[in-house]
């Protein structure tokens, strides 16, 4: 047929069909003595499917080697869907990097915030790895592979809310002064020896019960009520003498002095951030990441010093 013919048989121009026919992806199967074109059987169904092909994003080199049987339509088509998936992630990525950015006053934190929720999940990993190589070396400790398993995985489609959490991770863990208090952290943890027995871990959640509303509401950590809170944490510890014996003055002034020393080695506000930030970017439930627990700590490392 001629290339009218064929432009009326598949709704396509005859510019269109010429395009094709050069590109080598509509073969012409011979000229007219006035030197116009002539298409075969098989071009109304081969036009077709270029122009679907073309219409899904499929390049001509790509359509032309299904043609030639190069390679297989199959083939062809898990390609690309893999680039849209990619280019669909990327998406909504700057979606959420612009409702992230709505509102805000500094031109700067858009670059921020692009630069970093742009960046493919192999490269936010080894941002994260990098941090822990930092701080645990080739010796990450029980502390180190728990870190490691509970990294922040950035969602295909965020919110703005996470967005902005992995833009403040991403600084805190370039942060040189971060890195290098979670390293002294790190080397204490691993100078106590093994990990805390189940009495030190009901200690723990016995604080946050008790010590954890004194901070809210206020409660002087020198009053007598914050040191009755001290005594019944106390009580909560390792087990005294079998003969009932109660440490002097001394001792439990030393004691108290040496918790309040251990509290602060092990009490930065930035880490407690970075698990809110985590709990934010993985979903967590609210009270896997609690924003007061670094509260709590603190009061009762005051109210210890206060009593010692």
């Amino acid at each position: 047929m001629m290339i009218g013919q064929l432009a009326a048989s598949t709704g396509l121009s005859v510019r269109t069909l010429r395009f094709y026919a050069d590109a080598g992806v509509l073969p012409v199967h011979g000229r007219t003595a006035s030197g116009y074109r002539m298409f075969g059987p098989d071009a109304v169904a081969r036009a077709r499917l270029v122009r679907t092909l073309r219409e899904l994003g499929v390049g001509l080199d790509d359509i032309r080697r299904v043609l030639v049987a190069e390679t297989s339509l199959d083939d062809v088509a898990a390609e690309h869907v893999r680039a849209l998936d990619a280019q669909i992630r990327v998406l909504r990525l700057r979606r959420a990097v612009l409702r992230a950015f709505i509102g805000s006053t500094d031109p700067e934190e858009l670059g921020r915030m692009s630069e970093l929720t742009t960046m493919t999940a192999e490269e936010r990993r080894r941002i994260v790895d990098g941090y822990l190589d930092a701080v645990f070396g080739d010796d990450p400790g029980p502390v180190g592979e728990r870190l490691s398993m509970a990294t922040p995985e950035m969602p295909d489609d965020p919110t703005p809310e996470q967005v902005a959490a992995w833009v403040e991770i991403a600084g805190l863990l370039r942060d040189p002064d971060f890195v290098a208090s979670s390293r002294r952290m790190a080397e204490r943890a691993r100078a106590e020896g093994p990990e805390p027995d189940v009495a030190q871990f009901e200690v723990g959640k016995a604080i946050g019960r008790l010590a954890g509303p004194a901070a809210r509401t206020g409660v002087d950590p020198a009053s007598p009520q914050a040191l009755d809170i001290v005594e019944r944490l106390e009580a909560l510890g390792p087990a005294r003498p079998a003969d009932g014996t109660q440490p002097d003055d001394r001792t439990r002034v030393e004691e108290r002095l040496r918790a309040a020393e251990r509290i602060d080695a092990f009490t930065d506000r930035r880490v407690g951030r970075y698990w809110t930030l985590v709990g934010i970017i993985n979903g967590w439930a609210p009270d896997q990441a609690p924003a007061d627990v670094i509260d709590a700590w603190e009061w009762y490392a005051r109210a210890l010093r206060a009593h010692a």
